[in-house]
């Protein structure tokens, strides 16, 4: 069934899950704080300065997107609700995971240090839009999509080159070869330590 292709393939590919799920929580976010926002102004009247909108925009898309992406995160990689059908689905979707909150802090802690830059754009891009006279909800809605687009291109490349989008089947494998490549060196080692012990002083 396609559905059942896609979410298998959105669980076991991680440069497909984190950006699918950094992109829906960014969108969501974004969506519900330029709702409030035109709530706000033209529900209950509030004529708040442009910056004003901009400052109530990055601290409510900050607490949305942590927690959307947080939960989205869990559901990508650390829920099995579907039954593997074959020996290579099985491998991987149910190798081991890293520990959900060590592996969502990695995450978050990249996203962390990007987002300087995210939220530059994204406030820079709704400040300006609404001094040119944007509405203040399109304004948010345009200047934090164009900073998303941004932001993941810069962190799908970090992330593939540090190893957080590596897929976990394959983590496990490098893991099991590291493991390898130890045993047999500690092995090496004991073998010519005995050597040395035996030979005649």
């Amino acid at each position: 069934m396609p559905h059942r292709k896609a979410f298998h393939l959105y669980q076991r590919k991680r440069v497909v899950n984190i950006n699918v799920n950094v992109i829906v929580a960014g969108v969501v976010s974004t969506v519900i704080v330029a709702k409030l926002v035109w709530m706000l102004r033209d529900g209950f009247d509030l004529h708040w300065p442009t910056w004003g909108f901009t400052i109530f925009s990055v601290g409510a898309d900050i607490v949305l997107d942590v927690a959307l992406f947080t939960a989205l995160h869990w559901i990508a990689n650390h829920w099995r609700p579907l039954k593997a059908r074959s020996v290579e689905e099985q491998r991987q979707l149910h190798a081991e995971s890293p520990d959900t909150v060590k592996d969502t802090a990695q995450v978050q802690i990249e996203r962390a240090i990007i987002s300087p830059l995210y939220y530059v754009l994204a406030a820079g891009g709704t400040e300006s839009l609404q001094r040119v006279g944007l509405h203040p909800s399109w304004a948010i809605i345009v200047g934090y999509v164009v900073a998303l687009a941004v932001t993941r291109t810069i962190h799908t490349y970090w992330g593939l080159q540090s190893g957080t989008y590596h897929d976990h089947h394959i983590r496990e494998k490098k893991a099991r070869i590291e493991r390898r490549k130890r045993k047999r060196a500690e092995q090496e080692q004991e073998r010519e330590q005995e050597h040395s012990h035996s030979e005649p002083s």
